[in-house]
């Protein structure tokens, strides 16, 4: 009878071992307890929800369809997101050229001619940015999307 009990006992301590967790790890109890996570990110949509970048005017006419920033491990990034209707090809051109007028320098390109996609980091003085040109998906329209990210 004492075996019984002793067999029931562990049986229901390990079962209760077990159910905490498979508790824990369905609430992120495991692992990272003690990770500190200082990243944040807050989202706004919308026409109005872009930030202009000194410098460096957003392409003409075109409407901010997402704001994005986000800190993380102390570093701020923003990445505004617009659409034109206007080409991929047009909307390349006029960086290009933006780039050029307002002192800023190509660090790195990439080009997916084939695509029409067009991928810029430019710099200025300390500040550095991140454009994304492509056109949109066909499910999306005719147009052109592109970003422009800050550090």
């Amino acid at each position: 009878m004492t075996l019984q009990k002793r067999t029931a006992q562990l049986w229901l301590l390990r079962t209760a071992g077990a159910l905490m967790l498979a508790c824990g790890a369905l609430c992120g109890g495991t692992g990272q307890a003690l990770a500190h996570d200082d990243d944040t990110e807050v989202v706004t949509y919308g026409p109005g929800a872009c930030v202009a970048i000194a410098d460096l005017p957003a392409y003409p006419g075109a409407t901010c369809r997402k704001h994005k920033t986000e800190l993380d491990d102390g570093v701020t990034e923003t990445t505004s997101s617009y659409v034109t209707a206007d080409s991929a090809n047009t909307v390349r051109l006029a960086f290009e050229q933006a780039f050029a007028r307002h002192g800023w320098a190509v660090v790195k390109a990439k080009h997916d001619l084939e695509d029409q996609e067009w991928d810029y980091t430019v710099v200025k003085g300390q500040r550095r940015i991140k454009i994304e040109v492509e056109p949109q998906e066909p499910h999306e329209g005719t147009g052109t999307e592109f970003s422009i990210e800050t550090r």
